[in-house]
């Protein structure tokens, strides 16, 4: 073997093409690093929102049971109020509109209850 053709060999060329190869999976890195934290921030608030939006269904199911209603409703509604702070889409509407209503049934059914109670009172006194 030659001296010669071991100080021919590209070695240069090799080192400048790993460097290039490095610096493109940096960027490749932090491109996927800066995806992965919108990705988590967005993330977030839709499961805020999505988990708002099913309380809020949950406090209009249990319209009958006006504690349990108003519980509900008012979690609901935070939840959807923080998810719409992050900015977070339609369930989070959903779940506000949901949980106002379960809150608006729970008053109305504890005012029915009321109501009936005043009544027999009233029917077992005359």
């Amino acid at each position: 073997m030659d001296n010669n053709n071991l100080n021919e060999t590209p070695v240069v060329e090799e080192v400048q093409d790993v460097q290039e190869t490095v610096e493109q999976a940096e960027q490749v890195t932090y491109s996927y690093a800066a995806d992965a934290e919108e990705a988590v921030a967005e993330g977030g608030s839709k499961g805020l929102s999505i988990a708002g939006l099913i309380i809020g269904i949950a406090s209009l199911l249990c319209c009958a049971i006006p504690c349990l209603n108003c519980v509900l409703g008012i979690v609901g509604l935070v939840l959807s109020i923080i998810a719409k702070k992050k900015k977070a889409g339609g369930p989070a509407t959903g779940g506000l509109i949901t949980s106002i209503i379960g809150i608006v049934g729970a008053f109305i059914v504890i005012i029915v209850w009321f109501v009936i109670i005043i009544i027999n009172i009233v029917k077992a006194t005359q």
